[in-house]
Parts: structure tokens; C-alpha cells; sequence
């Protein structure tokens, strides 16, 4: 089941703040890891504890992407 992926408005613009480069590597990245299973730890995604921003964090580089699975929409 492939997953779809929806930024948030701060998302957006915390990415549009980066130089172009790290926005296509981010955006690369964000494709790959979190279109499929994007609830299943991995090398570079893992589920946090207690965390007020997110859930999950995948690790790209420097960067860290928090993210919720919504499996219902």
C-alpha cells in the first residue's frame, strides 16, 4: 500500500527556506523512505518516545524529518 505525503504548512516552509540542493535531497528522500511502510523502523527512520512533534524521525544527513502515519486517510 503506498502512502501519500502531505505537508504541513510549516513543513513547507521550513523546506523553502533551504538551498534547492537540500530541498531535492530532502524531498528525494522523504519519496523513498516514507511511501511505503512508513510506520517500520529502519537505519533511518525510527519511532520516538513522548516527542510533542511527532511520532516518527527519519534521518536524512544533517536533516530530521518528523512525521505522523495517518493509516485512515
Amino acid at each position: 500500500m503506498a502512502f501519500t505525503i502531505k505537508f504541513s504548512i510549516n513543513a513547507r516552509d521550513h523546506l523553502g527556506r533551504l538551498p534547492k540542493r537540500d530541498q531535492r535531497i530532502l524531498v528525494d528522500a522523504i519519496a523513498v523512505h516514507l511511501t511505503h511502510q512508513p510506520d517500520h523502523p529502519t537505519r533511518h527512520r525510527k519511532r520516538l518516545e513522548d516527542n510533542p512533534l511527532a511520532p516518527w524521525e527519519l534521518r536524512v544527513g544533517d536533516f530530521r524529518v518528523f512525521y505522523d502515519v495517518d493509516h485512515e486517510d
